[in-house]
C-alpha cells in the first residue's frame, strides 16, 4: 500500500487538519514500520512510528487507521507541496482499501 495523505478542512469550525500514513513495505532488523504524521495544517506536526512483526499485521493496522479517518470525514488529497507546482506530474495516491 502506498503512502496516503489526507486532509480535513472545515473553515466554519476553524478546523484544518492533515493525516499522513506511510507503510514503507520494507523490513527492518526488528520488523515492518508504519509511520503516521498528523496535526494542524501549517503548524508543528506530531508523528508516531510503530513496528510490527509481520507485513500482514502492518497492513491491517494501516487499513484500520484509514477506515477511522474516513469515518471522521478526512479526504485523500494531493499533498500541498505538490499542489502548488504548475508543472507537477500526477501523483499516485492510495485509496481506501475496502
Amino acid at each position: 500500500m502506498p503512502s496516503v495523505y489526507l486532509e480535513k478542512v472545515m473553515p466554519e469550525n476553524n478546523m484544518r487538519r492533515f493525516y499522513f500514513i506511510s507503510d514503507e513495505r520494507q523490513s527492518t532488523f526488528t520488523g515492518y514500520p508504519v509511520t503516521i504524521i498528523f496535526g494542524r495544517i501549517s503548524e508543528r506536526a506530531s508523528f508516531v512510528t510503530k513496528i510490527f512483526p509481520s507485513e500482514a499485521m502492518a497492513t491491517r493496522y494501516v487499513r484500520k487507521k484509514l477506515r477511522i479517518r474516513h469515518r471522521h470525514h478526512y479526504s485523500v488529497v494531493r499533498p500541498r507541496y505538490l499542489r502548488d507546482k504548475k508543472d507537477s506530474r500526477p501523483v499516485q495516491l492510495g485509496l481506501f482499501p475496502y
